[in-house]
């Protein structure tokens, strides 16, 4: 299990000037909870920062609609990064993407986008090649030895990306220019995720910071695997 020390910054309850610190479990994982009153001053939040530094913290969890990254970063703290976390979903994100645009897997043409096939893509493929009618993969690096893996682990082919065929979905593992007309990037330390939302199968996320960083920590710690885990989307192109 991967260890790392997660802070977050939660507004204060109580009317005080003083900032309140406390070592909370947040689904099993530890993390030191700052809360601070509103409103969030600049003063108020580096000196935050500095004290949760001081403690090891190096990424903090934010409430939704955080504006204030420039003075957090300006001490040292940063965000969760989602990318890996992302990557890892990306079946189950496509998959949503199909069903938001009333597509259905077994009749679809889905193909994975990258640089090279990397451990995500490939364990996407794996798990997508059963689900959708055709999988296409287009890596210079890698991807011809990932089609032939695929043909002998299910007996049908996976295609090749080429300009005559026009899949239903891409999913980006890296910055591509390639064109299609539905594309979810996934590349990047956090992609956008704006037309998705994640949640936990049998347990609510708390309400006072990002699901998606909350959830990325998690994983990222071994404390969940992706299959607790729900995609929504009202993704349609």
């Amino acid at each position: 299990m991967k260890r790392m020390r997660i802070g977050q910054i939660a507004v204060g309850q109580k009317r005080s000037l003083r900032i309140q610190f406390s070592p909370e479990r947040v689904l099993d994982m530890p993390i030191l909870r700052v809360e601070i009153p509103e409103p969030w001053r600049p003063r108020r939040l580096r000196r935050a920062a500095r004290a949760l530094r001081k403690r090891g913290v190096k990424r903090v969890l934010v409430p939704a609609g955080f504006a204030e990254w420039d003075t957090l970063e300006s001490t040292g703290l940063g965000p969760v990064e989602t990318g890996e976390f992302c990557r890892a979903m990306a079946p189950a994100v496509a998959l949503a993407a199909l069903t938001g645009a009333h597509i259905r897997p077994e009749g679809a043409t889905v193909v994975l986008r990258g640089e090279r096939v990397t451990r995500a893509m490939r364990m996407s493929a794996l798990k997508l090649c059963p689900e959708v009618k055709n999988l296409l993969i287009a890596a210079p690096v890698g991807g011809a030895g990932l089609q032939a893996e695929l043909r002998r682990e299910y007996g049908v082919p996976a295609l090749e990306d080429a300009p005559g065929r026009a899949p239903d979905l891409a999913i980006h593992f890296a910055p591509s220019a390639g064109g299609s007309a539905r594309i979810v990037d996934l590349s990047g330390n956090s992609p956008r995720m704006d037309h998705f939302s994640f949640a936990l199968r049998e347990q609510a996320l708390p309400e006072d910071c990002e699901g998606l960083p909350l959830l990325a920590a998690l994983w990222e710690t071994g404390r969940l695997d992706p299959a607790e885990i729900t995609v929504f989307t009202d993704f349609h192109s």
